[in-house]
C-alpha cells in the first residue's frame, strides 16, 4: 500500500483561547487556570503486539487514517491488494465475502485485539465470512504473508486525549447505498476511558439482489495508568440479507438474519513497545442466526428457517519481553465451546536492524490439530537491493488427523530503481483437502490434495511528485479449485498537501486508479465443475481534505463490465459511492 502516512493525518487541537486571557490575570489566578488541565495526554489502554513483517518495499500495515483513505469499505477490498489472496464475494455490501490464501481458505486467520476470531456459523462449512469482521473499528492493522499463512493483525479504536474526540461519517451511492458511522471518545483526568461508535449501511435495489443492511455498535470502558490498564470492550454485529438469486440455474443464496457479539475483559501490565509486558484477556464470541427458506422450493422438502445459537469463551495469556531490536513473545489460547475445550500454544520471535528483518513462529495448535512454524526474513544490505523469503511447515497432531504435512516456500529477490521496488519471487506450496465455500452452494467440494508453484512479480513504492504505484501479478502453473490461473491488481496513487500553497497543512488531496484482472477460476462440484469468466474492472478514488473534513468520491467498475466471481451471480455494472469523514476535538 503506498498511501502516504501524511494522509489524513488530524490537525492537533487549537490552543485553549482562555488561557491566553489568563495570562492577564494575576500570578495566583494564571497558576490555577493552568492546573486546570496539567496533562490532556494519558497513558494508551493495553494492546496487542504488532508482528515484525519482512515485504520488499512498503509493509502491508495501515494506521486508522491510512485505512479509510484506501476507499475500502470491507476487509475483501482490502485483502485484493494482497499477491496470493483470492477474495470471493457473490454482490455488493451485503453478501457473504470470503477469501482463500495460495488457493486454501483455510489459511486466512484474524486476530482482533489477539482474540482469535474463528467462525462459529455451523452452516458455513468452516469458511470465515469476512463481511463480519467490522474494519471501520480499526485503528491499526498489521498483514502478515508467511509462506503458509495470511495472518491479520487488527487493533480496535482507543483515545488517549481529555479533549473529547467526535467523528461523523456519511455517505451514499448506487444500489440505493446508504452508510453511516459515528464516533465519540474521551479520557479523564484520572486515566479513564469512554468510548462508542457504531455504523449502519443498508442496500436495496429492485434490480440487484443481494439487498440487507447492517448496524454494528461498540463500546469500551476502563482505566489505564502509566505501567498498567483494565478495560472491556464490546462490538455487536447485527445483520440482515434478502434472498440472493442466481442465473444460468444455479442455486439461490438464502437470507440470513445473524447476530455476532465480541466482547472482552483485559488486563495488561507495562508496554509491549519496551520492556517487559503481559497480557491477560477473557473473551466471549457469539453468533445467533437465522436462515430463511426459498419459498420457491417446495415447504415439504426444507424446514421453514434454519436457527442457531454459537457460544465460545476464549482466554488469552500473553507475555514477552522487547529490547532494542528484538522481540519475544509467548501466548497461550483456550477455546471453550459445546462444553469442549482445545488449547493453542504459539510463540514468536522477532530481529530487525538496518540490514534487514528476522521473525519466527511457531504453534502447537490443539483447535485445528496442528503444528505449525515458519521463519521469514528480509536482507537488505543495500539501499537498492532486498531480498526476502519464509518457509513454512505444518504437521497433524497425532495419528487420527486427516490432515497431511506440508511444506511451503515462499521467495523474493527485489530492487529499487528510483523510487519503487521492482520485485519478482516464486511460490511453491503443498495444498492438502481445503475447505469448501457452501455459503454460495451446498454442494461445492473442496480443492484436493497437491502441490501448486506461482511466480509473482510486483512494483510497489513512490514515483516521485507524490505518485506511487502499488501492482503484483501471480501466475500459477495452472488453474485449480478457487485459485485462478492468472490474477493481478495494479493502481496508480497521487497524494499533495500543496505545502506552499496550503501552509497550515488544511489542505490535501488524494487520487488513485486501479486496474484488477482475474482469469476464468474453477468451482468443484460433483456433477461437473463450473467456472466463471474472466473479469476485468477498472476503479477510481478521488478525495479532498480541508481541515477536519474529507470529501470522498469513488467508483468501482467504471467501464461497466459484466463480470461475476461466484457462478451465477453477477456483480454490479457501475458502483459509485461518495461521502464525507469529519472529526472534531470538542
Amino acid at each position: 500500500m503506498v498511501t502516504p502516512p501524511v494522509s489524513q493525518v488530524p490537525i492537533p487541537p487549537r490552543p485553549d483561547s482562555s488561557k491566553d486571557s489568563a495570562r492577564v490575570k494575576s500570578d495566583s489566578a494564571r497558576a490555577k487556570a493552568d492546573s486546570i488541565k496539567a496533562d490532556s495526554i494519558k497513558p494508551p489502554i493495553g494492546r496487542s503486539a504488532d508482528p515484525l513483517t519482512y515485504e520488499i518495499g512498503p509493509q502491508y500495515d495501515w494506521n486508522r487514517a491510512q485505512l479509510f483513505a484506501t476507499g475500502a469499505l470491507t476487509l475483501v477490498d482490502l485483502l485484493d491488494r494482497i499477491p496470493g489472496i483470492t477474495t470471493f464475494r457473490s454482490g455488493w455490501l451485503s453478501t457473504p465475502q470470503t477469501a482463500a490464501f495460495n488457493g486454501d481458505f483455510r489459511r486466512v486467520r484474524v486476530f482482533y485485539d489477539g482474540i482469535e476470531i474463528d467462525n462459529l456459523d455451523n452452516t458455513s462449512g468452516g469458511v470465515l465470512d469476512l463481511s463480519t469482521i467490522q474494519m471501520w473499528s480499526l485503528e491499526h492493522l498489521t498483514i502478515e504473508r508467511s509462506a503458509n499463512e495470511l495472518r491479520l493483525y487488527m487493533r480496535s479504536w482507543r483515545v488517549d486525549n481529555t479533549d473529547p474526540y467526535t467523528r461523523v461519517d456519511v455517505a451514499t451511492g448506487n444500489e440505493d447505498t446508504n452508510l453511516y458511522r459515528g464516533f465519540y471518545g474521551k479520557r479523564y483526568d484520572n486515566g479513564a476511558v469512554f468510548q462508542l461508535g457504531g455504523q449502519q449501511y443498508g442496500v436495496a435495489s429492485p434490480r440487484f439482489s443481494g439487498s440487507g443492511d447492517a448496524l454494528s455498535l461498540l463500546g469500551r470502558v476502563g482505566i489505564a495508568r502509566k505501567r498498567w490498564s483494565i478495560d472491556g470492550f464490546v462490538n455487536r454485529y447485527h445483520a440482515t440479507r434478502d434472498i440472493e438469486r442466481a442465473a444460468l440455474g444455479r442455486p439461490p443464496i438464502l437470507s440470513l438474519d445473524q447476530t455476532i457479539t465480541n466482547a472482552y475483559l483485559r488486563a495488561a501490565v507495562g508496554a509491549a513497545s519496551g520492556g517487559p509486558w503481559a497480557q491477560f484477556t477473557a473473551a466471549s464470541l457469539a453468533f445467533k442466526g437465522t436462515t430463511g427458506p426459498d419459498r420457491n422450493v417446495a415447504a415439504t422438502s426444507q424446514p421453514d428457517t434454519l436457527q442457531r445459537k454459537i457460544l465460545e469463551n476464549q482466554y488469552n495469556v500473553s507475555a514477552g519481553y522487547t529490547a532494542g531490536p528484538a522481540r519475544l513473545e509467548i501466548n497461550d489460547r483456550l477455546r471453550a465451546s459445546g462444553g469442549t475445550s482445545t488449547n493453542a500454544v504459539s510463540g514468536r520471535l522477532d530481529f530487525a536492524t538496518r540490514l534487514g528483518a528476522l521473525s519466527g513462529f511457531a504453534e502447537h495448535d490443539g483447535f485445528r490439530g496442528t503444528t505449525n512454524a515458519d521463519v521469514g526474513a528480509r536482507l537488505q544490505s543495500l539501499s537498492f537491493l532486498a531480498l526476502s523469503g519464509s518457509v513454512a511447515t505444518s504437521k497433524p497432531n497425532g495419528g487420527a488427523s486427516t490432515l497431511a504435512s506440508t511444506t511451503t516456500f515462499r521467495g523474493e529477490a527485489g530492487l529499487r530503481i528510483l523510487g519503487p521496488w521492482i520485485s519478482a519471487g516464486m511460490i511453491t506450496t503443498d495444498k492438502t483437502q481445503g475447505l469448501a465455500p457452501i455459503v454460495y452452494d451446498t454442494l461445492l467440494l473442496p480443492t484436493p490434495a497437491g502441490r501448486a508453484t506461482a511466480r509473482t512479480v510486483s512494483i510497489r513504492g513512490p514515483l516521485g511528485r507524490g505518485f506511487g504505484i502499488d501492482t503484483w501479478l501471480a501466475s500459477w502453473d495452472q488453474a485449480r479449485g478457487y485459485l485462478p490461473k492468472y490474477q493481478s491488481r495494479s493502481e496508480i496513487n497521487f497524494t499533495n498537501n500543496f505545502i506552499k500553497r496550503f501552509p497550515r497543512g488544511d489542505f490535501e488531496m488524494h487520487a488513485a486508479a486501479a486496474y484488477e484482472y482475474r482469469e476464468s477460476t474453477l468451482f468443484p462440484l460433483a456433477a461437473g465443475d463450473v467456472r466463471t469468466p474472466t473479469a476485468k474492472t477498472i476503479s477510481a478514488l478521488l478525495e479532498f481534505r480541508i481541515l477536519r473534513a474529507v470529501i470522498s468520491y469513488q467508483q468501482r467498475n467504471i467501464l461497466g463490465y459484466q463480470y461475476s466471481v461466484i457462478p451465477g451471480f453477477d456483480m454490479p455494472r457501475v458502483l459509485a459511492i461518495y461521502g464525507v469523514r469529519w472529526d472534531f476535538w470538542n
